[in-house]
């Protein structure tokens, strides 16, 4: 199976506003792009060949050359948009499916990226990776890369399951740690420093 991975990341200086009270803006790009050296070295060693990262910002395009992935300058604006860009950009390039995850999964190990590629098989499908709260989708596997609309944002994990009832699409659910922890909030930050599961101390405002 032809399985493409898109990652999109936002403009670094509006990253990850919400930690705003305990991050600078410093902070929050270095974080930002931390994380992004986790992601796609998880999906390159899972033995995804063709890894896109979309971005507005340049900064994050560089490190996305550094890091042997790909990278595509956002014309758009917002998450979904960019997605779609993403799309785009695989089908034109002859995929068969498309593996969407997002930059913030700091724990994300290139096992968590292999179990939803067994997980989809080869045929048909969708596979969704809910947050911990089982809110937010924080993997979506989309095959063939079209089958679905993106949703991304509030409540995307239920849009994304009756996206998939209204059009007849087989979903498959896949549940990791790993997966669920997506890195938003100073208590995740909190979280994530007292794991000691990542070995970098941001800034603080």
């Amino acid at each position: 199976m032809s399985v493409f991975a898109v990652v999109p990341v936002k403009e670094l200086r509006g990253a990850k506003s919400r930690l705003g009270a305990v991050l600078d803006s410093v902070g929050r790009a270095g974080l930002t792009l931390h994380m992004l050296r986790r992601v796609v070295p998880a999906l390159r060693g899972a033995g995804m060949r063709r890894v896109l990262v979309v971005s507005p910002d340049s900064a994050v395009l560089e490190e996305a050359r550094l890091l042997g992935a790909e990278e595509l300058r956002q014309g758009g604006s917002g998450l979904n948009a960019a997605l779609e860009e993403g799309r785009r950009w695989a089908l034109a390039e002859g995929a068969e499916a498309l593996l969407v995850l997002p930059a913030d999964l700091p724990l994300i190990e290139p096992a968590d990226v292999e179990a939803l590629l067994e997980v989809a098989g080869e045929e048909p499908c969708a596979v969704i990776s809910p947050d911990a709260a089982r809110s937010g989708t924080n993997a979506l596997l989309l095959r063939p890369p079209g089958a679905l609309p993106f949703s991304f944002g509030p409540d995307s994990f239920g849009l994304h399951l009756q996206a998939a009832l209204r059009k007849g699409v087989r979903v498959r659910v896949c549940e990791r740690p790993n997966l669920a922890f997506d890195l938003d909030s100073p208590e995740d930050l909190a979280r994530l420093e007292a794991s000691g599961g990542v070995q970098y101390r941001p800034r603080r405002a």
